[in-house]
């Protein structure tokens, strides 16, 4: 039994290391970094692709001037997206407390809602600027390439989508950590 009870032992480092929360804050901080950096330098991945394609050889010079500030509105968005992310990893540490009950619930849920915010404003806000640079400066061949886009109607309707992308996260976030408050309130009453 005494050797049983050993072996069973040898598990307790890793078990500890679990119900800690370290097992899951550490992951999603790496996760949310990981993505911060893919933010960063997804910019400049797109603009190897643009000079890679020599696209700029066969569209006229308006277009050119779209490309370059549609490019600058993504570097923008790209380099937000890296401070949104970075700033909620570091919130991660709050949000999972050591040798809590619940450890995945609100991890998952914090992702869920990073994912939707940061989601929901790119596609709220580089939608309507593509929109509106496509239909005042390059409604030629870049209208051509992304009709919906080159229209008020795309600028109006990529507002309302981003909009409701970040409110469709959050409303999934919170209803998810209202249930697990449920159970923690249930848990507390239970014990009491």
């Amino acid at each position: 039994m005494e050797k049983l009870e050993k072996v069973f032992g040898l598990l307790d480092p890793v078990i500890n290391y679990i119900d800690s929360g370290k097992f899951f804050r550490q992951p999603f901080q790496w996760l949310y970094y990981l993505i911060g950096v893919l933010c960063a330098i997804a910019p400049f991945y797109a603009l190897y692709t643009l000079l890679d394609n020599q696209i700029f050889s066969y569209v006229s010079g308006g277009t050119v001037f779209c490309i370059i500030l549609l490019w600058l509105v993504l570097t923008a968005l790209c380099f937000g997206g890296f401070i949104l992310w970075f700033r909620r990893a570091k919130k991660l540490s709050e949000l999972l407390p050591e040798n809590s009950k619940f450890v995945a619930v609100p991890g998952v849920t914090n992702l869920i809602q990073t994912a939707g915010e940061f989601v929901g404003i790119f596609v709220g806000v580089y939608g309507f600027v593509a929109g509106l640079l496509v239909t005042l400066l390059g409604a030629g061949e870049l209208g051509q390439l992304f009709p919906i886009a080159g229209s008020l109607t795309g600028c109006v309707a990529s507002l309302i989508i981003g909009y409701l992308i970040v409110v469709g996260s959050r409303y999934v976030a919170e209803l998810i950590l209202a249930i697990a408050d449920i159970a923690n309130n249930t848990d507390a009453i239970a014990k009491k």
